[in-house]
């Protein structure tokens, strides 16, 4: 599913419609998001939306004045509608047989009036649990990297965003293009960017959907850049890579299965011979860690359950010296177990903490999916198109680096070489070292 939110302004002006026209037709969309606070819906062109398969489904409650936020989506698509102010619409949509929230955001410029949105927003989260995104312009920054001036930015709105985000456990997704998506346009020192739009979901719409990317796209006619959210719940298969976990260390067991591999006698040049060793210990472990390590979920479980039995048999008969031995010792395997676990998450989100044992697995959990999303390649630009089907994405980039490292193609000739590798020795250096030296 594409999502596509634009604040534009002077739709009513010709260029600005193509602008829009070509955006829209250049993307196969499902939900169109359109802030525009100068111009009523009705003398829009409905023609036009008709022919691109679009309906209008919502606007924004502005108390007498004209909406300034409109929602289209796909003629076969229908939203429920649950709640509307003059800062935000919200309604739900089932889609892949999941029930999904959304927020459209137009975000007041004056944060006091902010905080309305903010609460409303909260209730909307809170009274119904379900996934949940948000996308528009929160007219807000949730820290100074997100602003590029000269002077500091306020910190009191700052700190409202970022609490309403963090208090409702929201995870802002990175977008891909420009990181600033709006500027005043000015120059020199005058001139002033930041992050307004973008997209925000919470943990259960990160766990239901395979890929979650926002992207900016060409900004034409705007001093905002369009956001492009696409969400996909296709499943992906991806063959896993063999990576060296370092929780294996603390198993006994490790040392001993690269030593005896280390050991082995094969016969070649060295670098023929650490080729295979390390060809031979990567089969080893693979099958070790299935086989005798085992998933670090399980090896949880299990250490909790033996222990609840031994407090359960002490608490029935009391304690004894073999039984107070064996509550000590199955402690020891479940800190042990959870040890494992924590750095398990800690390795594949990459994130190291400065002080060891704040253990917090849910938090690695999070960054990992989040991170696994992001590497995904979700679309790609071809020409003047966004394609987003995955087999002709691999399609693309298989024939892409087949044409460009085919042998049949003269290096020489395309300056593959020079882009490639960078060139650190002059002519001069070079023929001073090629140089049959001297007798003296």
């Amino acid at each position: 599913m594409k999502c596509i939110y634009w604040n534009i302004r002077g739709i009513a002006n010709s260029s600005s419609r193509l602008a829009l026209k070509r955006l829209i037709q250049c993307n196969s969309h499902d939900l169109v998001f359109i802030a525009e606070p100068w111009m009523d819906f009705g003398k829009f062109p409905q023609r036009w939306l008709h022919r691109s398969d679009l309906k209008p489904f919502a606007f924004n409650n502005r108390n007498g004045l004209l909406p300034n936020l409109w929602c289209l989506c796909k003629a076969n698509m229908n939203p429920d509608i649950f709640f509307i102010d003059d800062q935000h619409v919200s309604f739900t949509l089932n889609l892949n047989n999941h029930v999904l929230g959304f927020s459209v955001i137009y975000a007041s410029t004056c944060y006091l009036t902010r905080r309305k949105l903010w609460h409303y927003l909260s209730l909307n989260m809170a009274n119904r649990q379900i996934p949940w995104t948000l996308i528009g312009d929160f007219n807000a920054i949730i820290n100074a990297d997100e602003y590029r001036v000269s002077r500091s930015p306020a910190r009191i709105p700052m700190q409202d965003f970022f609490n309403w985000s963090d208090a409702n456990k929201l995870v802002h997704l990175q977008t891909a293009g420009n990181f600033f998506t709006w500027s005043n346009g000015r120059k020199g020192s005058r001139l002033t960017e930041k992050r307004l739009d973008r997209a925000i979901c919470n943990l259960d719409m990160l766990d239901i959907c395979t890929n979650m990317n926002c992207h900016t796209l060409s900004k034409i006619k705007s001093d905002h850049y369009p956001l492009l959210l696409f969400i996909d719940f296709n499943k992906i298969s991806i063959k896993s890579q063999f990576k060296f976990l370092k929780m294996w260390t603390g198993h006994d067991d490790c040392e001993r299965i690269i030593k005896d591999t280390w050991n082995s006698i094969v016969y070649g040049c060295p670098m023929f011979v650490l080729d295979q060793k390390l060809k031979i210990l990567k089969l080893k472990l693979k099958d070790w860690n299935k086989n005798i390590f085992g998933d670090v979920k399980i090896r949880v479980l299990e250490a909790e359950t033996k222990l609840k039995i031994i407090q359960e048999e002490i608490n029935s008969l009391g304690y004894s010296d073999n039984r107070q031995s064996a509550e000590a010792k199955a402690q020891y395997e479940l800190e042990k177990a959870l040890m494992f676990e924590e750095e398990f998450w800690k390795e594949k989100a990459s994130i190291k903490w400065h002080t060891d044992g704040d253990r917090n697995t849910q938090f690695f959990h999070t960054f990992a999916k989040i991170r696994r999303k992001k590497n995904l390649v979700s679309s790609l630009n071809l020409n003047d198109s966004v394609i987003t089907d995955h087999a002709m994405i691999e399609s693309h980039l298989i024939n892409h680096f087949t044409n460009i490292f085919n042998q049949n193609v003269d290096m020489q000739d395309n300056g593959l070489i020079e882009k490639v590798i960078p060139k650190v020795v002059n002519d001069n250096t070079n023929a001073m070292l090629v140089a049959i030296p001297s007798a003296k």
